[in-house]
C-alpha cells in the first residue's frame, strides 16, 4: 500500500504528490517550492522519478531543480514535450523556467518504478499530452477532473471533444477509484459520477 502526500504550490495552488512506498519516492507534477518538496523527502530515501501530468508550467516548475538534486528522469507524454522550454505554450509567461533535465517521453501505458507499478492513460483534452497515472486504485488526474468540475480546454492545444472523449474513458474504469486532481481537493470517482455536473449528463446521455 502506497502513501500520498499533498502538497499545494505556487500561484494558482497546483497539487504536487508524494507517492512513498518502502522508503522509495516518486514525485508527481512538482510545480514549485523545490526547497519545500526536498524538506519533506529524508535524505536516506530514495527518489525514483518525476512524473509530469501535462505541460503546464504550474505543474513541472521545480522539475529541473529535483531532477538535478535526485539525479532522476523525468516523465512526460511525447505530445506535450515541446511545451516544456516554450513559455508561450507551458504558460509560464517567460519566468525564466528551463528543461535542462533528462526527459523520458511516454509512448506506453505500463511503467514499473521500484515497488509502484504505474498504468499511464493518454487523456487528451486539457492538453494534448495530458496523462493519467493509476496506481493501485489512486488516480492522478491532473487538469482532466476536478472535484464536481473538470479542466479548461482554451489553452495550447486543448480540446472539448477530446477532454469529454477522455472523461468517458476514465468513467468506464471498475473498481473503487480514488482522485488526485491537480487542483483542490481529492475526490473519488464514484462521486462524481453522481455529483459532477459534466459526468452525469454523460452518464444519461452515453448508456
Amino acid at each position: 500500500m502506497i502513501k500520498i502526500e499533498t502538497y499545494p504550490l505556487g500561484v494558482y495552488q497546483a497539487n504536487c504528490y508524494l507517492l512513498i512506498k518502502e522508503d522509495q519516492y516518486v514525485i508527481i507534477d512538482p510545480g514549485s517550492k523545490p526547497e519545500l518538496i526536498i524538506s519533506r523527502i529524508p535524505q536516506q530515501a530514495t527518489v525514483l522519478a518525476i512524473l509530469l501530468t501535462h505541460g503546464h508550467f504550474d505543474h513541472f516548475a521545480a522539475a529541473q531543480t529535483l531532477a538535478k538534486h535526485y539525479d532522476v528522469d523525468v516523465y512526460i507524454h511525447f505530445e506535450d514535450e515541446e511545451m516544456l522550454a516554450d513559455p508561450m505554450k507551458n504558460y509560464s509567461d517567460h519566468r525564466g523556467i528551463t528543461c535542462d533535465y533528462r526527459i523520458r517521453p511516454f509512448d506506453f501505458a505500463y511503467v514499473r518504478l521500484g515497488p509502484f507499478d504505474i498504468n499511464v492513460f493518454h487523456t487528451p483534452g486539457h492538453s494534448e499530452g495530458s496523462v493519467c497515472f493509476l496506481i493501485e486504485d489512486h488516480l492522478f488526474c491532473g487538469d482532466l477532473l476536478f472535484k464536481n468540475s473538470i479542466g479548461r480546454t482554451d489553452l495550447y492545444r486543448g480540446s472539448m471533444s477530446k477532454i469529454m472523449n477522455s472523461l468517458r474513458f476514465i468513467c468506464a474504469l471498475d473498481g473503487d477509484i480514488r482522485v488526485y486532481p491537480g487542483h483542490g481537493p481529492k475526490t473519488n470517482l464514484a462521486q462524481e459520477k453522481a455529483f459532477n455536473p459534466y459526468l452525469t449528463g454523460m452518464k444519461r446521455n452515453h448508456k
